[in-house]
């Protein structure tokens, strides 16, 4: 049977059908994923100080909640939205985003009425956008994010920001840029929103096509694509400042005064918009400045909204939030830190040298025990002559080797050798435990 290639995807080899992954996905595994793990268990733990709780939602919905609250003009329901009818006809879709489903799931469950207020989650996992995959963009990716509701405060929103900072201060990323902007409501919005459709409309011809199709539908979008917002005339487009009412002048105003209090430096950027319709009043971003400084991306975005819950079957409530792409976050890491991921280890690689040594391991609970300690081990089981077994170990990235020959059954000992210091330390059998945590403390 001759070779097929369908979308370089699946193929058909000597009556075998080989399938690839789809186009936009990644399989996840070893180093990469290690890693990922490591950035996770970081932000959980972040969150966890400030009183965050993890939810976990359903990975499709039905398909309304996302069109109907995130914006039919969007560029996510209107070209990257992954929906589908199940068995029974019902429009369902894929999630591109947490924050929706965590309203979601708030109003449904009547949370606001059972909970202290405001009720604080965080979330992780995948989402799903049909669009180019690029470096840092795919079709299927992991996002975390975070939701406060119930409560408004302006040191509330502040909190919220503080966290996600704290999440690379906590990674020892201190190179990032806070920026900020005010969106005020909806009807300062589309006051706005109506002047730069009559703005971009004399430039029209200075537009890419994707920008020429939202003059009329999202104009939004123009101010920070790619392409376009680079150019003289975008930057030069009406700001959302000159349409604020009191109200919001004022509140804006004591947000720039609050951050000043608290010593957060930002920077306040006019053209700073978010690409999904519930957002409201304050917005911001949080920029990483790559190590050579010539490049920067964003790696967290977040803002206030007020009125998901009242779409969704609720009183109006404040709510604040802000989502991070996991696969952009991990590439932005390794960048800042040289490629290199120290935390890619395990504790303790054992070499046994021969059958007698693994019984004598497996006699004293060496294995066991330290497992019962929480490290975490790896064991040669081939009783290759040693330099075999040292070679394969590094393979395997340990902290610690231990080494149990002859000689260590001979005198009850066992060789342990830090990968570190390449020290190495002879230690009694009986009382290994005792031994070997003072070795690694």
């Amino acid at each position: 049977i001759s070779a097929c290639l369908v979308g370089s995807e699946m193929c058909i080899r000597d009556s075998t059908m080989i399938i690839k992954r789809p186009r936009g996905t990644y399989d996840i595994f070893g180093s990469e994923l290690n890693l990922k793990d490591f950035l996770i268990k970081k932000m959980e733990e972040s969150s966890k100080k400030y009183n965050f709780r993890r939810m976990i939602t359903p990975i499709f919905e039905h398909k309304e909640l996302f069109t109907r609250n995130i914006g039919e003009t969007s560029d996510i329901v209107s070209k990257e939205i992954y929906d589908f009818k199940d068995k029974s006809n019902r429009d369902l879709a894929l999630r591109p985003e947490g924050t929706i489903g965590v309203v979601r799931s708030i109003v449904e469950n009547k949370l606001l009425h059972t909970n202290p207020l405001p009720l604080k989650y965080y979330y992780y996992g995948s989402m799903f956008r049909y669009e180019r995959p690029q470096s840092g963009r795919a079709r299927e990716f992991n996002q975390f994010g975070i939701e406060s509701i119930g409560i408004y405060s302006k040191y509330q929103v502040i909190e919220v920001i503080q966290l996600a900072m704290s999440f690379l201060k906590e990674l020892n990323l201190e190179n990032f840029i806070l920026k900020i902007n005010y969106i005020g409501c909806f009807e300062t919005r589309l006051k706005w929103i109506d002047s730069l459709k009559e703005y971009f409309k004399k430039y029209e011809n200075d537009l890419s096509n994707d920008s020429k199709e939202r003059i009329n539908k999202n104009p939004l979008r123009i101010l920070d694509d790619k392409i376009d917002g680079s150019k003289e005339f975008v930057k030069n487009a009406p700001s959302i400042s000159e349409f604020y009412n009191k109200e919001e002048i004022k509140s804006f105003d004591e947000f720039k005064t609050l951050f000043k209090k608290l010593k957060i430096n930002f920077e306040h950027d006019s053209s700073l918009v978010r690409g999904l319709d519930y957002y409201s009043g304050l917005v911001f971003e949080v920029i990483g400045v790559l190590p050579n400084k010539s490049n920067t991306q964003t790696i967290i975005g977040g803002g206030e909204y007020f009125h998901l819950t009242k779409e969704l079957g609720e009183k109006e409530n404040w709510s604040c939030g802000f989502a991070l792409g996991i696969e952009r976050f991990y590439d932005f890491y390794l960048e800042c830190n040289n490629n290199k991921f120290e935390n890619d280890f395990i504790d303790f690689y054992l070499l046994p040298l021969t059958e007698n040594a693994l019984d004598y391991i497996n006699e004293n609970n060496l294995i066991s025990n330290l497992r019962k300690e929480g490290y975490s081990i790896d064991i040669n089981y081939t009783f290759a002559k040693l330099d075999k077994q040292l070679k394969q170990s590094r393979k395997h990235n340990p902290k610690y080797l231990i080494i149990v020959g002859d000689d260590e059954i001979k005198n009850k000992t066992i060789k342990v050798k830090s990968q570190i210091t390449m020290k190495e330390e002879i230690i009694n059998c009986h009382n290994f435990l005792n031994e070997i945590s003072l070795i690694v403390n």
